[in-house]
């Protein structure tokens, strides 16, 4: 790889439901440029572009630019992608119809089924049939295919998923469809199951590969928007679901694998400060406009679930970050359910109108109007802020429950935390992870104002708090691997599979992912080989990290070890051999930020006092830019940036470390 020693600039931006944000990291400096600006709804690409005007970065300087988007998760959400068609088996139309038995409230009598993404009569049935274990029943006719594909057309598709029965297994049938329509109907888009989830389980395989298509047109011309306004091919890359750097030319043809491309760049920044400090155990909590996404860090490391339900019984079948997302954000709107109950979310003003406070036309009460009339943020001249107009929005609410607009603004903080502290546990206690054993890392626009209160709520002992934790995701996109996954279902009993034939699987795997993508990275790209594994007559699997040449004694006894832990159990049971998946990972050139020297006598010095509702008497406000390494000070008070406050409970203290991360012990004892 040839280094442009002009190209030393790496640039992360994540488009927010409210703010895009950019980080710009100089290779040859180690300067770090922030910025935020409103994000545009019905044309994101002019966000972006703005964001790359903020920071004032001549495209010729940049070397990598990585970008994460919510746009195939906001498509599939508010169902706005493409008019697409599916092509199955003979029998099996009903499939996203049907879906699956399970519901999320078993005795809840009026709950219904989700919107499938594409209505039933845009199902179509062709005749074939492979059976299970690779035979073929019913071979497929062409001709009959050719007619299909013209009524499909007749209704004015942009695109076309197929998804043949077991064509994980033996995908010529699929092949025979995908060609058919190439040659009959070439304006459009394909997408076909045995390229995008050769997995098991009809209806999972179906909805992905629905979603890929549904995605695809619009994921398209978004990529191609950007290329071309951007003005040099090639340069903008996506940030995958699974946390790892992917093509242009990859997102548009696997739209799926961006479903939270944005999330994962939080998950990526916190694992990048868990190095940095040298914790293992984090829990990250991102707080933007629309969302709180919690995720948790395991000696390390970050679970990768293989489904993602955008909503639920909505699944898709892609590596994922394994993150957990509500309605809960400062643009979330507060209101009064039909049982006089006060409900945050998980509808958001979003960026226009945006809260009241911003003065752009909006009249809800949201978070930020209430957090603002608290005195948790306060206006400056980069985000100027209507006192007022919240005040308002805030008053409207507390007419409901006939209080001051103080009392409403302190009860509408209580609900929102007490929301995010149940996802948090969620994420934790109910997993068997105490919390106790981690450390919390805030981040995004309004997590500061919260993350104090949350600590205390659900026993975290510590709470890191990053540089720049607003635009962090985006940070977290800088410090990216290039990443790629591929997966395939085997199906088989372990004890079955003769010697080095699972290594064949996965070595297969790997070359199916190339070197192509890994041009950039510093090195040659690294393996990661997983099995999904079950007992024999269990309907559920979980992923084993597992080395190629491994015997199958060994194999089975990782499986064990991994149900333990999550179960506690070890039956001895007999064990199936599900789906086989490869990671290729490719690092990128490290982030060099240096340590400073601490000045433990160097004495924090408050820039004013404020009051701040329910907290008794003055609290000191810092100017987070003047706080330097090693200097000490406790809550209550409030630490200000340009961008976001972070407010520090009382009880609480607070340490600026070598990197000048706020370190915080919420239970008022020194942070180490």
């Amino acid at each position: 790889m040839t280094t442009d020693l002009k190209k030393t600039k790496r640039v992360g931006i994540d488009i927010g439901g409210t703010f895009t944000d950019i980080v710009v990291f100089d290779e040859a400096t180690g300067e770090v440029t922030r910025a935020k600006t409103p994000s545009t709804p019905t044309a994101p690409e002019n966000g972006f572009l703005a964001a790359l005007d903020a920071v004032g970065v001549p495209v010729d300087e940049i070397g990598t630019l990585v970008h994460g988007t919510t746009i195939v998760t906001n498509l599939i959400l508010e169902r706005k992608g493409a008019r697409t068609a599916l092509i199955t088996t003979r029998g099996f139309g009903d499939v996203l119809e049907i879906m699956r038995a399970t519901r999320p409230l078993p005795y809840d009598l009026g709950w219904r089924k989700p919107v499938p993404l594409i209505p039933r009569a845009f199902c179509f049935e062709v005749n074939e049939r492979i059976m299970a274990d690779g035979t073929i029943e019913t071979a497929i006719d062409a001709a009959q295919v050719a007619a299909v594909v013209d009524e499909i057309v007749a209704l004015g598709v942009e695109g076309i998923a197929v998804s043949l029965m077991h064509a994980y297994l033996d995908d010529r049938h699929e092949r025979i469809v995908e060609a058919v329509i190439r040659e009959r109907a070439p304006h459009v888009a394909v997408s076909i199951s045995s390229k995008i989830c050769r997995e098991i389980r009809e209806y999972e395989r179906a909805n992905t590969t629905v979603a890929n298509i549904y995605s695809m047109p619009r994921v398209r011309r978004y990529v191609d928007a950007l290329a071309a306004r951007v003005g040099k091919p090639g340069l903008v890359n996506y940030l995958s679901s699974e946390g790892g750097i992917e093509t242009g030319t990859e997102a548009s043809e696997r739209p799926v694998t961006l479903c939270v491309s944005g999330p994962a760049g939080g998950v990526l920044g916190g694992s990048f400060l868990g190095d940095q400090t040298g914790k293992r155990n984090l829990v990250t909590v991102d707080m933007g406009g629309t969302s709180f996404d919690v995720a948790v860090i395991r000696d390390g490391r970050f679970d990768i679930k293989n489904t993602f339900e955008v909503e639920w019984g909505i699944p898709i079948k892609t590596p994922t970050i394994d993150i957990k997302t509500i309605g809960a954000g400062g643009g979330s709107i507060v209101w009064v359910d039909d049982g006089g109950a006060l409900r945050v979310g998980p509808s958001s003003a979003g960026a226009d109108p945006g809260p009241a406070c911003y003065g752009r036309g909006g009249t809800e009460c949201t978070v930020t109007d209430a957090n603002l009339v608290l005195g948790l943020i306060r206006s400056n001249a980069a985000f100027p802020l209507d006192v007022e107009r919240a005040r308002a929005a805030v008053g409207r609410i507390a007419e409901r429950f006939s209080v001051s607009i103080e009392a409403a603004a302190e009860g509408i903080y209580r609900v929102v935390n007490a929301a995010m502290a149940t996802a948090i546990r969620q994420m934790t206690v109910e997993k068997g992870i105490d919390p106790r054993d981690f450390t919390l890392v805030p981040f995004g626009g309004a997590g500061g104002q919260h993350a104090s209160i949350l600590a205390k709520e659900v026993g975290i002992p510590e709470i890191i708090v990053p540089n720049m934790p607003s635009v962090f995701s985006a940070f977290g996109m800088v410090s990216a691997p290039l990443k790629v996954s591929r997966a395939r279902t085997i199906l088989k009993p372990l004890e079955s599979l003769a010697p080095g034939e699972i290594e064949a699987f996965l070595r297969d795997l790997a070359a199916e992912i190339g070197t192509d993508a890994f041009e950039n990275a510093t090195g040659a790209p690294r393996y990661e080989f997983s099995l999904d594994l079950r007992y024999v007559k269990q309907a559920h699997e979980i992923s084993v990290l597992v080395q190629p040449d491994w015997t199958a004694g060994q194999i089975a006894e990782a499986f064990e070890e991994k149900h333990f832990a999550l179960y506690g159990t070890r039956h001895g049971h007999a064990v199936m051999v599900v789906t086989s998946r490869v990671t290729a990972i490719a690092d990128m050139p490290p982030l060099p930020i240096p340590a400073e020297a601490e000045m433990p006598d160097a004495v924090a010095t408050a820039e004013r006092m404020t009051t701040i509702t329910g907290v008794a008497g003055p609290v000191a406000i810092y100017d987070r830019t003047r706080l330097v390494p090693g200097m000490r000070f406790a809550g209550p008070c409030l630490i200000e940036e340009v961008d976001t406050t972070f407010f520090v409970a009382e009880g609480a203290a607070v340490r600026v470390d070598p990197f000048r991360n706020l370190v915080i012990a919420t239970n008022g004892d020194q942070p180490s």
